[in-house]
């Protein structure tokens, strides 16, 4: 499994808005220099982040990017899923393959896996990954995961 390249800079580019705190409006340019996302690449993933409604852009020379709404209230599996679809392993829900009349062997194991990560992706909000990285910064809660 490999998380894909437009998911990852989404994730970064949300994490650089929430870095930056409710309300900021951050130029493109400052979010592709800070995060190392190419700008056209990032352009593509603000629009469908857009589309999804998790961050507003704005034109003319004031112009950037903000989040939509509270870092507290955007969870990385919102963001993955903006640019990716659903988290889906098992190759029958994907439409890959059927399962048939009865579901593979190991069917239920990998939709147990699908759906521990779609919990985990679901209760780590941005405010939570903002905070995690400061904690780490000044040593007082490194190696920790962040929660809501």
């Amino acid at each position: 499994m490999r998380l894909s390249t437009r998911a990852d800079y989404a994730v970064r580019a949300v994490f650089e808005l929430a870095r930056r705190g409710p309300g900021a409006v951050v130029r493109t340019g400052t979010i592709a220099t800070s995060q190392g996302i190419p700008g056209s690449r990032l352009t593509k993933v603000l629009q469908d982040l857009a589309k999804a409604g998790l961050v507003r852009t704005y034109r003319g020379s004031g112009g950037g990017v903000a989040l939509a709404r509270s870092p507290a209230e955007i969870t990385v599996r919102q963001v993955y899923e903006a640019v990716e679809g659903p988290v889906l392993l098992c190759r029958c829900q994907q439409r890959v393959e059927r399962c048939g009349d009865e579901p593979c062997d190991t069917h239920d194991f990998w939709q147990g896996v699908e759906s521990l990560l779609n919990k985990e992706l679901d209760t780590t909000t941005f405010a939570a990954l903002v905070r995690r990285t400061r904690a780490g910064a000044t040593g007082t809660a490194a190696g920790t995961v962040g929660r809501r």
